[in-house]
């Protein structure tokens, strides 16, 4: 119980318990606080290694990188904006909404004290984009039940596979310890993995073409910053002494350096020549590395580069609309599903599992007219599958109370006239 004490004080009901096999005591450990610039700078070494172009690729530097950035909210975004739902299935071989288990409110609205379920399945799904791994701490009641899912960024977290092939879990919180976390309590959902105890890690994995976006980047901003005028050296004849050397300098950084003094015509005079040493944009494909590095950095995310604002001039309004429902099947599909299976082994007990069932609900993604919305629910009406209150409420429209609309009445056509107690 002692071990996570010091949380309760700050953001844990103080009715939570511990699973058995708590440790003791918590590990001393060195930790910075957020907001502080040990903070920001525990971030930057996040993942940090040197990739083939000589850019250090770090978290913050891989955040910076526009499409790197976009895949990630495509993803955050289309896992954050359809509903949450908890169901419970009935004898009949149906299913209803379980809104009185405690896990809907959870879920569905409000998952802890300082975020939304939108915000917490963003952030859940950017962790586990990037870095391949996501955590959340589940806080229970004396019962068991869930009372709280707090995530927790992957670089707080350490966890080691034991001999018996059980994962162990620590935790490090901004009063600078560590403690353990029982693999109860927590819900540790994986990216596609290699080893199958823990996600493949895709900033280390990307570092390469990351690193190479940084660097193009920076080989732009530094050819603006210096008028679009690469490196070179100036040639001064004779033996100019220190001084004249430096005056020579500062002179034609203060002339020729810099956006303002863009195109400005260079005078060098007393035997001063310029000798460039880069390339220029053209020789080096500027733009097209740069448009390159867009489908090339999609690939390892497997986000079609449409859906970060790259195209390449020859998609059809139709073909776009194939791109977008191919997205929700091949991008969006696999991480539903891997969100979903994760939660209800996280989240439901064994008896549970066999009454209960957790669904992002996707087809709110389909983004169709009212029109074709219409004529989709007329046609299940017409089959019997929806009744007209079904139809009011797909519509955004109130229910209403004749009891014809909560009937199903399919076409006599198809299935032969209904007699007065509504058999065929």
């Amino acid at each position: 119980m002692g071990a996570l004490s010091f949380i309760r004080d700050s953001i844990w009901p103080a009715d939570v318990v511990l699973a058995d096999g708590a440790p003791a005591e918590a590990k001393a450990y060195s930790l910075p606080v957020p907001g502080t610039e040990a903070y920001a700078a525990f971030l930057a070494g996040v993942g940090g290694s040197q990739s083939k172009a000589g850019a250090n690729v770090s978290l913050r530097d891989a955040l910076g990188v526009s499409t790197v950035f976009a895949c990630i909210r495509v993803i955050a975004e289309g896992l954050a904006q359809v509903p949450c739902k908890i169901y419970q299935r009935t004898d009949g071989g149906g299913r209803i909404e379980a809104r009185e288990h405690p896990l809907w409110r959870l879920l569905y609205r409000r998952p802890n004290l300082a975020q939304t379920s939108f915000e917490f399945r963003e952030q859940v799904a950017m962790h586990l984009a990037l870095a391949g791994n996501a955590f959340v701490v589940i806080t229970r009641d004396t019962q068991g039940r869930p009372l709280e899912l707090l995530p927790y960024e992957p670089g707080f977290v350490r966890f080691e596979r034991q001999p018996d092939l059980s994962v162990r879990y620590w935790v490090r919180t901004e009063k600078t310890r560590e403690i353990e976390i029982p693999a109860s309590m927590m819900w540790h959902i994986r990216g596609p993995s290699w080893e199958g105890w823990r996600g493949a890690d895709l900033l280390a994995l990307a570092r390469d073409s990351i690193g190479l976006a940084l660097a193009t980047e920076s080989f732009g901003s530094e050819m603006f910053a210096n008028g679009t005028r690469l490196s070179g050296h100036l040639e001064v004849e004779g033996n100019p002494s220190p001084e004249v050397v430096d005056a020579i300098r500062k002179q034609w950084t203060a002339v020729h350096q810099g956006e303002g003094n863009r195109l400005k015509t260079a005078l060098l005079a007393g035997g001063v020549k310029f000798q460039p040493h880069d390339i220029k944009a053209d020789e080096a494909q500027y733009i097209e590395t740069r448009k390159f590095l867009v489908p090339e950095i999609c690939r390892f995310f497997r986000v079609m580069p449409i859906m970060v604002g790259h195209q390449d001039g020859t998609a059809a309004y139709a073909s776009i609309e194939q791109m977008f429902l191919a997205h929700r099947t091949l991008t969006m599909g696999p991480w539903f599903e891997r969100f979903e299976q994760s939660a209800e082994l996280a989240l439901l007990s064994e008896r549970e599992r066999d009454e209960y069932e957790i669904e992002l609900v996707q087809h709110s993604l389909a983004g169709t007219t009212a029109k074709e919305r219409a004529e989709t629910l007329a046609i299940m009406r017409q089959n019997g599958a929806a009744t007209g209150n079904d139809m009011r409420e797909a519509l955004d429209m109130p229910r209403g109370t004749e009891a014809i609309l909560n009937e199903y009445t399919p076409a006599a056509n198809l299935f032969g006239p209904r007699d007065a107690t509504g058999g065929a």
